[in-house]
């Protein structure tokens, strides 16, 4: 990310705001700016899963790292990265016009979008590239279930399968109470492991599952 050459810390929050969006007109590193364009519950949502992600991605193993990652590039950033911008592309389609298939594009929409301003955006090509995977993929699926491709399991990047991983968590742990049940959100996942999460993201997963919940905890959820 350009931000005085500077890497996010996996705490940082970068979204502060919310604008009208025109998609034109970013300057040099503003990121921030186009983030901040979201809707206040999307950019609560994006951080976590941003922040999910990056702890998840420090887990990764290096026999994990088959899917073409350069051995430079930093995974729990570009995990961030790609967390932060999953849902970019649903500020390509107003919000009272998005039916079934705008939601099932909006992976394709945001990775081209982010490709559009990437010179301003980022500054690694070769982090710049699995960003743009982990947001054009997020929504594989190992069975082949998934949008907007329909991949098949090594077919998914990693930090794709990491971002899907740390997105449905989020969504369970804030579906009800903030008071969860620890194990079943654990369990929850794990039902999930094969067919619509990736198995080498749930081994992340399980190795950072103490920490996820300690973050959780920060932001306000319970683990009874």
């Amino acid at each position: 990310m350009k931000k005085g050459n500077k890497k996010m810390k996996t705490e940082d929050v970068i979204v502060n705001g919310m604008h009208g969006f025109s998609g034109n007109g970013l300057e040099e590193g503003d990121l921030d700016e186009l983030l901040n364009h979201f809707s206040i519950p999307m950019r609560y949502h994006s951080h976590r899963v941003a922040v999910c992600s990056a702890i998840m991605a420090e887990y990764a193993k290096k026999p994990l790292l088959w899917a073409g990652i350069p051995a430079r590039a930093d995974l729990a950033v570009v995990a961030h990265l790609g967390g932060l911008c999953h849902d970019v592309g649903k500020l390509m389609i107003p919000p009272l016009a998005m039916n079934e298939e705008d939601y099932r594009q909006h992976p394709v929409y945001g990775a081209q979008l982010l490709e559009k301003h990437k010179e301003a955006l980022f500054s690694d090509e070769g982090e710049t590239r699995l960003v743009l995977e982990t947001v054009r993929y997020h929504h594989e699926q190992p069975d082949g279930g998934g949008f907007p491709y329909g991949l098949y399991a090594r077919d998914i990047p990693l930090t794709a399968g990491i971002c899907a991983v740390a997105n449905s968590l989020d969504h369970i742990v804030f579906s009800g109470s903030r008071r969860r049940d620890g194990g079943g959100v654990l369990s929850g996942i794990k039902a999930q492991e094969g067919t619509i999460l990736y198995e080498s993201a749930i081994e992340c997963f399980e190795l950072a599952w103490p920490r996820l919940m300690e973050q959780y905890g920060k932001w306000g959820c319970d683990f009874g």
